[in-house]
């Protein structure tokens, strides 16, 4: 789910329309950054996990909403996995698929787990982690100006650290 435009609007004290295209592009570009840094998919969308062998795996974007399915292929052979042979352990912070009856492993054999991953409705942290970015990149343009130097604001970072699935930004 995207951040209204209306949202960042309103939150950056903007009221004109004449940077609406600018901060379009500086909210792609914040909800891009968040999610290839924490990990997270911030839209609910369908997503392609390749394995090369049998393992039990943890999913690589969170939030995790269901798999919708597990081929193999053999050369040229497309399997469907039965429901049955697999499942979704939950216990952990981080789902994790477990492979429960699994055919052999040849030479060329390649899994295909097709997974559905993303919020329905952002967190409030993550929107005020975006529009927090967008400020930043909106009042400052430009990496170094003449006069002072200015940093993301600490409480971005806090907040990413505090919603990422990744171990290095913990």
């Amino acid at each position: 789910m995207t951040i209204p435009l209306a949202t960042i609007k309103s939150a950056l004290k903007v009221d004109y329309d004449d940077d609406d295209r600018d901060l379009t592009r500086l909210r792609e570009a914040a909800m891009s950054l968040i999610s290839r840094n924490t990990q997270l998919a911030l839209e609910v969308e369908s997503y392609t996990l390749y394995l090369t062998q049998w393992r039990d795996t943890v999913f690589p974007l969170a939030p995790w909403v269901s798999v919708t399915n597990v081929k193999y292929t053999t050369g040229a052979v497309i399997t469907t996995m039965p429901t049955s042979s697999y499942w979704v352990d939950l216990s952990d912070a981080l789902p994790k698929l477990r492979f429960l009856d699994v055919p052999g492993f040849d030479a060329g054999t390649a899994v295909i787990v097709t997974y559905t991953a993303g919020y329905a409705n952002l967190p409030n942290e993550i929107t005020h982690a975006v529009i927090s970015l967008v400020g930043h990149w909106y009042n400052n343009p430009e990496a170094a100006q003449p006069i002072s130097l200015s940093t993301v604001p600490l409480g971005l970072e806090y907040i990413l650290r505090s919603v990422s699935t990744t171990a290095g930004f913990r």
